[in-house]
């Protein structure tokens, strides 16, 4: 009868064990990137608008491109993604591609220029292609929203390491979330 409940109760700590590691049945996934919180240093972009599915944007990367070694910018490049395409229709998604310019920096006819001011932001440092980028907003807002934070501002992509010379799965990007 001993042998019996030390099998039973050695059973019960290895069920116990599992359901601890996987949050009770349901598997858990761990990622490879951390999300943090941080106070940005305000920056200037030049940009270009675009209205349309954020999957359309590769032409402006290029046209940036040329425009940036043109004029010797060398900032990095910066996305500003205004609305959410689980809510938007593709259509009429917003957004801004651009690249961080020094002060007094004046654009040509066409690029827009404008300031984002130091804010408060949820950030991660994700690597991999842009899509896989993008599979990731729904975890962060959800860690956002457990955290008892707000969103308060479009979603920035810095992208710290990319191009065309580099294969997509060697992008940096880090993806900032302005908070409340």
């Amino acid at each position: 009868m001993k042998k019996i409940l030390q099998a039973a109760f050695l059973i019960l700590l290895i069920i116990i064990f599992i359901f601890t590691q996987t949050g009770c049945g349901k598997k858990v996934e761990k990622k490879s990137y951390e999300i943090l919180i941080k106070n940005t240093e305000q920056m200037t972009i030049v940009y270009l608008e675009h209205t349309g599915s954020y999957e359309q944007m590769e032409p402006l990367f290029g046209q940036l491109g040329g425009y940036a070694a043109q004029k010797g910018i060398t900032g990095n490049l910066v996305g500003i993604f205004y609305d959410d395409p689980s809510v938007i229709r593709a259509e009429s998604l917003r957004s801004e591609i651009g690249f961080v310019i020094p002060d007094g920096f004046m654009p040509d006819s066409g690029y827009g220029i404008q300031t984002i001011p130091a804010r408060k932001v949820v950030y991660a440092i994700l690597k991999g292609p842009y899509d896989k980028i993008a599979g990731e907003y729904d975890y962060i807002k959800e860690w956002i929203a457990k955290k008892g934070y707000k969103m308060n501002g479009a979603v920035t992509e810095i992208y710290l390491e990319g191009g065309p010379n580099i294969p997509p799965e060697q992008y940096v990007t880090e993806v900032q979330f302005p908070i409340e």
